[in-house]
């Protein structure tokens, strides 16, 4: 008998699986970007075009603060996987 085999595994710790530029198509849909504060820390704020906003978190990596611009044409789309759990993005910049 092997205990692990009976034991719950705990997640591990978030891994880079992919990492992008942004897109043509998707920065033309940005009117324009800035860090804000969130609940979990900083996030980018993208002001869309076509009206509304949307966040994805900021890459704890980054030196950017509240109230900077992005750019996107610099910026970097992570997409980070855990095992155990659904995949989550940061911008890196």
């Amino acid at each position: 008998m092997n205990i692990f085999n009976q034991l719950r595994v705990y997640a591990g710790k978030w891994a880079v699986v992919a990492s992008n530029a942004f897109s043509k198509e998707e920065i033309d849909m940005v009117d324009h970007a800035e860090v804000v504060d969130s609940q979990y820390g900083n996030s980018v704020c993208f002001f869309m075009k076509r009206g509304g906003q949307t966040f994805i978190p900021l890459s704890t990596n980054s030196t950017l603060g509240v109230g900077d611009s992005v750019d996107l044409t610099k910026a970097k789309l992570l997409q980070l996987h855990r095992e155990g759990d659904a995949d989550i993005y940061r911008v890196e910049i």
